[in-house]
């Protein structure tokens, strides 16, 4: 038995052997019940009971016996269905079905299972276990295969990190999805109310632009899209980090491919490129699926994103817009004011200086000469009335006439 880890994951290795003769006699072939006594009804080699977050392998390696030796592999796959039987021998657990069979290294091997399902959107995701049968015709295609041994276990290590990177892609559709129509949902909603408040203003509403209400309440839709616009975002950073695991571990997957090759070349075995096809197919075609599923997926869901951000954009060009609006209008009503108020102060100051002369209205009258008549009479009070008057009207008009002045020169007038 060997245990090794590597990376983020774990093999091991249960070799089990017994002597080729006993007493002199050949030993009989070992029955294919003596699996079941290593699973038993715990399936301690099955996922369920490994609770293993990235997947897992289960490769079965055994000697055909002599009478099967010359059977092709289409021919012994109902001897590899018996095998998976056996350890697999709980009646709760469905058998995985056969995916494909081939040769390899001149023997033949069949694929169980390994399958993503994800039928609909509402139930769970199922993962089947994934089980591989390599029944070795002689010693060659054995001791290939324990020569690159290590680059198998690599192999189905990248095999599924690219599944259970797809399988939460799985998970992620969902949650995506759902919150796709939430966004959805809550840009109708600001439409429809946009509608509805353009309906129910009159037109003195329209001039004075939206209610202090509907302001708060468009204020409010932004806070609740801005956030729904932030976990979308997240599940879609998410999305695309999955696809960027897959491609990058499939890369991994051709490289160990090649990899295995190598090596067997290296080691003089005489070995050509197609008897790795039975592994091809996953990098070929079921990898590719994926990601362009994935691709299609996001294709669709960054629309939502980009309906967020056009809902938010309107709502903050509406509430900017608005808020300009107010602001402008309390200015010129501030300033009109103070304008009003510093001309009445220097009208006011200028008529309180000339009436405090009117302590004049008790003298007596003088007498002007006069350049017609040779001379005239003019009251005091009179004077001092006049002058109060004409101070206080030349006062304001000569404010209003600077702060315009000021004004239009683009100086504060203090």
């Amino acid at each position: 038995m060997l245990t090794e880890r590597r990376f983020d994951s774990y093999s091991l290795t249960v070799n089990l052997r017994r002597p080729e003769q006993e007493q002199g006699h050949k030993t009989a072939a070992v029955p294919l019940s003596f699996w079941r006594n290593l699973n038993t009804e715990k399936r301690v080699f099955l996922p369920d009971f490994l609770k293993s977050s990235l997947g897992q392998t289960l490769l079965l390696t055994a000697f055909l016996p002599e009478d099967h030796q010359d059977e092709s592999a289409e021919n012994l796959q109902e001897l590899a269905r018996r095998c998976l039987q056996e350890i697999i021998p709980s009646d709760e657990l469905k058998n995985p079905p056969l995916v494909q069979f081939d040769e390899l290294f001149g023997s033949p091997i069949f694929e169980f299972g390994g399958q993503v399902l994800d039928a609909n959107l509402q139930g769970g995701i199922d993962v089947q276990p994934h089980v591989l049968v390599f029944l070795f015709r002689g010693e060659l295609p054995s001791e290939k295969f324990v020569d690159s041994y290590q680059e198998f276990i690599d192999l189905f290590y990248y095999r599924n990190k690219v599944l259970s990177a797809y399988q939460e892609t799985r998970t992620l559709y969902r949650k995506t999805y759902e919150s796709y129509i939430d966004l959805e949902r809550q840009v109708k909603s600001f439409k429809q109310h946009v509608d509805s408040s353009k309906q129910e203003v009159t037109d003195q509403t329209r001039r004075s632009g939206l209610t202090q209400a509907q302001l708060e309440n468009l204020k409010q839709v932004l806070k609740e899209l801005a956030a729904l616009d932030l976990d979308y975002a997240r599940l879609l950073r998410n999305y695309k980090h999955c696809r960027n695991t897959i491609s990058i571990n499939t890369k991994n997957y051709e490289v160990t491919l090649a990899a295995i090759l190598q090596t067997l070349q290296t080691q003089k075995y005489e070995i050509q490129p197609q008897e790795l096809n039975f592994f091809r197919e996953f990098c070929d075609r079921t990898s590719p699926y994926f990601q362009t599923r994935i691709s299609d997926e996001l294709n669709y869901f960054v629309e939502g994103s980009s309906l967020a951000d056009k809902a938010i954009a309107s709502i903050r060009g509406i509430v900017e817009i608005e808020q300009t609006q107010r602001d402008r209008t309390r200015e010129q009503q501030n300033q009109k004011l103070q304008d009003e108020i510093q001309a009445w102060g220097v009208a006011i100051g200028t008529g309180a200086i000339i009436a405090s002369t009117s302590g004049l209205m008790f003298e007596e009258p003088r007498i002007f000469p006069l350049p017609e008549n040779g001379g005239g009479i003019s009251h005091p009070f009179a004077i001092a009335l006049f002058a109060s008057v004409a101070g206080a009207i030349v006062g304001w008009s000569g404010t209003k006439f600077l702060i315009w002045l000021s004004r239009r020169k683009g100086f504060p007038f203090r």
